[in-house]
């Protein structure tokens, strides 16, 4: 392995390619979740069917994806970036994949590990933060568990609503209260 200085259609198509898997990985969810929209029950026969379908519809999307893109033939960055962006559909569903098979097969989830190996474990296996037990990886948070902020301080400082009242100070020459 050597490192030389690139050329100019190197860096194009390599901007092209990590695009296409950043862009990638974000419609696999999409169409994962347009293929398969499980219903909310308690009953855990349902689930695990629901899941084992999941993970049958996301074989099928890495295969298709895989295969599309060893298949994809081209040298400019239009290529390169559909190939990027079918490899990194098939990255988050093997991912999304990997996570399913380790909770199953019991792995330690990060808030209850107990030792750094299988801290370090669950977060390989894509089972490091509870807020993705139920959601897949890299999903929102509920706006329930998010901070709230009042950004109005127009009401607290006596002033209106425009953006540039808020950098008001307060007059110099006004008569400040007794101490």
């Amino acid at each position: 392995m050597k490192l030389k200085k690139p050329s100019a259609k190197k860096v194009t198509d390599t901007a092209a390619l990590t695009g296409g898997v950043i862009v990638g990985g974000a419609v696999s969810k999409g169409v994962f979740g347009l293929i398969h929209s499980p219903a909310a029950t308690e009953d855990t026969a349902e689930q695990k069917k629901q899941e084992n379908a999941a993970l049958v519809k996301r074989a099928l999307l890495i295969a298709a994806t895989g295969a599309g893109a060893v298949f994809l033939e081209g040298n400019d960055s239009i290529t390169s970036a559909a190939k990027g962006t079918l490899i990194g559909m098939a990255a988050i569903q093997t991912l999304e994949a990997i996570a399913t098979l380790a909770k199953r097969s019991g792995v330690t989830p990060e808030a209850a590990a107990t030792t750094a190996p299988k801290k370090f474990l669950a977060r390989v296996a894509g089972l490091g933060c509870p807020c993705t037990d139920t959601m897949g990886m890299g999903s929102v948070i509920p706006m329930a568990l998010s901070p709230r902020y009042n950004l109005d301080m127009s009401a607290e400082r006596g002033l209106g609503n425009s953006a540039l009242d808020l950098f008001a100070l307060p007059d110099p020459l006004a008569v400040s209260p007794a101490i």
